[in-house]
């Protein structure tokens, strides 16, 4: 008989048994087909913990691989088991009486109590789960949220989402990393472990009573909007796109409330208010750090889960963008660099199927077109022969007849200008500059001019570009604003 023990890691198992991925895809794990996912994901998911978030019997599984010639071993308790695979109902009910005691006043401490003894045995994942039924069941999302302040008691009480952040240290241990240097869960990770000390060194600040250190700290922590936005912009929208709203909506609006309450203290805490704020001071530091546990054990196993291989590139892509925050750099993910650049190389036609593809997204025509009469700019093309390619002119500030279309743009301009032109093409073709602003001399009426190099991402001149701004409204705007001060 072939043993097969169920605390080693899905990927451990495929390796030792490559007959394990047609088992677990025919039982309903569809996701080990895919290379991408058994690389990633099935480094730190076990089958158990694989069940709990797909909803499949453990009995079943067990028996599926019993049938194929396989003695399991290793398999959480079968009292475990049961709760994993208890109804949904009976989980919404529960948690719901949670939320019903806390809103009619009961102290915190007695329900999180209640909360250990009816979920110690249940997945973290199964919470999500049922978390989700009640946002499905119209529940108000207000109302999910107080679950978070629950959740603390559970994920670091003797739980089996403390024994899976065990298993996965041990993986990560054994397999060098969870996920690839760079990879876009590994840069969070490193956000996090930045972020710890200094929410460390502000609970120190708090217990000392050193109002100015603690200051210091809480306005460092005002970053956490960024870092929470990485999450939110990013990563969140696409578990949406999969159908898992339940975590999204439930971890945004904590963190929407930890940002309101770090910006509210950092601008209003002082040695005076220092005792009656100190209790909210900690209060927040410490969902901070919770916040950091529901992410590392919840959030990005979620989404190691559910993103296929494109959306992760996408979010390494993205992720650079949006700056970083506690650490000054991260490392290259290697695969996502070379797939980025071979996608690059793949999207590189101008037009597929009636859209023309940019950097930024895609547009037809007729969209392109719209675009362009609602931008407050008006836009001329000329082209590296210096002919005129192109304009826009919605705006009318400067006539645009067409039949300069095509022509030299030195065939445009009168004579006393021409050199002028011709010596700011010659700079930017040859890279003496790039740019040049001009701001008409009428005050009333202000225009400014922008005069722009235009080249590819080698650096080559493509041409050059005009575009012609009216400010006078903007001006009135300002001029209004200052006479009401």
């Amino acid at each position: 008989m072939k043993e097969l023990d169920m605390t080693k890691s899905v990927a451990d198992l495929v390796a030792e048994y490559p007959n394990v991925k047609e088992i677990m895809a025919e039982l309903g794990f569809k996701d080990i087909t895919s290379p991408v996912a058994l690389k990633f994901m099935g480094k730190v998911m076990t089958v158990p913990k694989g069940a709990a978030i797909k909803g499949i019997s453990m009995d079943k599984i067990i028996a599926a691989f019993e049938d194929n010639g396989f003695t399991v071993t290793g398999v959480p308790g079968r009292e475990a088991a049961e709760v994993l695979t208890g109804t949904a109902e009976d989980r919404n009910t529960k948690l719901k009486n949670l939320i019903l005691r806390l809103n009619q006043g009961e102290d915190l401490e007695s329900v999180r109590a209640d909360f250990v003894r009816d979920f110690e045995s249940v997945s973290v994942h199964d919470i999500v789960k049922a978390e989700q039924g009640l946002i499905d069941d119209g529940l108000p999302m207000q109302e999910v949220q107080k679950l978070c302040d629950l959740h603390s008691a559970l994920f670091h009480g003797k739980t089996e989402a403390e024994l899976w952040a065990e298993e996965e240290k041990q993986a990560a241990v054994k397999n060098g990393a969870q996920v690839p240097e760079g990879h876009p869960v590994d840069v969070l990770r490193r956000e996090n472990r930045a972020l710890e000390p200094i929410l460390d060194r502000a609970l120190a600040a708090l217990d000392a009573g050193e109002v100015s250190s603690l200051l210091a700290d809480l306005k460092a922590l005002r970053k956490i909007d960024v870092l929470y936005s990485k999450k939110e912009s990013i990563l969140m929208p696409m578990l949406l796109h999969h159908g898992v709203t339940g975590p999204n909506d439930v971890m945004w609006g904590v963190d929407d409330e930890i940002k309101a309450e770090v910006a509210r203290l950092a601008n209003t805490l002082t040695e005076v208010n220092f005792s009656s704020e100190k209790a909210a001071a900690e209060t927040v530091l410490n969902r901070m750090k919770e916040m950091i546990y529901k992410e590392e054990n919840i959030f990005f196993p979620l989404c190691l889960e559910h993103l296929t291989e494109e959306e992760w590139l996408d979010a390494y892509r993205d992720l650079p963008e949006m700056g970083f925050i506690f650490i000054e750099d991260a490392p290259k993910w290697v695969h996502g660099e070379e797939a980025l650049a071979a996608r690059k190389t793949e999207t590189s036609t101008a037009v597929v199927e009636g859209f023309l593809h940019f950097p930024g997204g895609k547009l037809n025509i007729a969209q392109l077109n719209g675009l362009f009469k609602v931008l407050p700019i008006d836009i001329t093309f000329i082209d590296e022969e210096d002919i005129n390619r192109f304009f826009t002119n919605y705006g009318k500030v400067f006539s645009r007849p067409l039949s300069a279309l095509d022509r030299s743009t030195y065939e445009c301009h009168p004579e006393r200008v021409k050199p002028m032109v011709k010596q700011l093409l010659d700079d930017f073709k040859s890279g003496v500059r790039d740019y040049m602003e001009v701001w008409t001399p009428n005050d009333d009426h202000p225009v400014r001019v922008i005069y722009a190099a235009v080249r590819d991402e080698k650096g080559n001149y493509l041409g050059a570009a005009e575009l012609v701004e009216d400010l006078t409204t903007a001006k009135a705007h300002f001029e209004s604003r200052a006479r009401k001060k």
